[in-house]
């Protein structure tokens, strides 16, 4: 099991994946302005191709970076034998829970080079949001999600969203809210069988 305290991003990552191809992009245009003043087709390659790979890398480099840790992370689990009671595929994160060992693995699309798994009773709070605001025709939501803190880390966990508010009765939010408090019991049972 892993000992350290839950980390949600890995700074140099996150920088890395932002600054490395601005940085590229500034290189190659000082090659491309320094060397090819009078224009023509390097002028154009070092110019526009920086900016290409770094637009691809931003909009692909991270997320199959994610989805191919998501796959490790399953691989590794099931070499530790941690049985996979619950699995839960947010968009920034993967939460698994072994109830009858008590223990929960973490995975964090900005830290997806480490995976956290934890004895359940790090669990100090777990609870459901059902996101509601608004007042009388108007109440709504849309986000709701299930939310537990461990380490000191608050870990929000999306259940359902939308870019419109959709009122409290609507199926689609009475599922998010029922998947939330499923596994807020998930946790619950997986902490109770860790403090055994």
């Amino acid at each position: 099991m892993n000992q350290k305290s839950v980390k949600k991003i890995n700074y140099a990552y996150l920088l890395l994946t932002i600054l490395v191809p601005i940085v590229f992009i500034g290189v190659m245009g000082y090659i491309g302005a320094t060397f090819f003043r009078s224009g023509g087709p390097g002028a154009v390659i070092f110019l526009m191709a920086p900016t290409a790979l770094s637009a691809a890398w931003w909009i692909l480099g991270p997320t199959t970076i994610w989805k191919q840790k998501k796959k490790a992370m399953e691989k590794q689990l099931d070499q530790q034998g941690f049985t996979r009671n619950q699995t839960f595929y947010g968009s920034s994160q993967v939460v698994v829970v072994d109830i009858r060992q008590g223990k929960i693995a973490l995975l964090f699309m900005w830290n997806p080079f480490e995976t956290f798994i934890l004895p359940a009773n790090r669990v100090t709070k777990a609870w459901t949001d059902d996101g509601a605001g608004g007042a009388g025709f108007m109440r709504g939501t849309n986000r709701v999600s299930f939310l537990f803190v461990i380490d000191g880390v608050q870990v929000r966990v999306n259940t359902f969203t939308s870019n419109q508010r959709w009122k409290m009765n609507d199926e689609h939010v009475l599922t998010g809210i029922s998947k939330a408090d499923m596994w807020v019991q998930v946790l619950a049972a997986a902490k109770e069988a860790a403090e055994q």
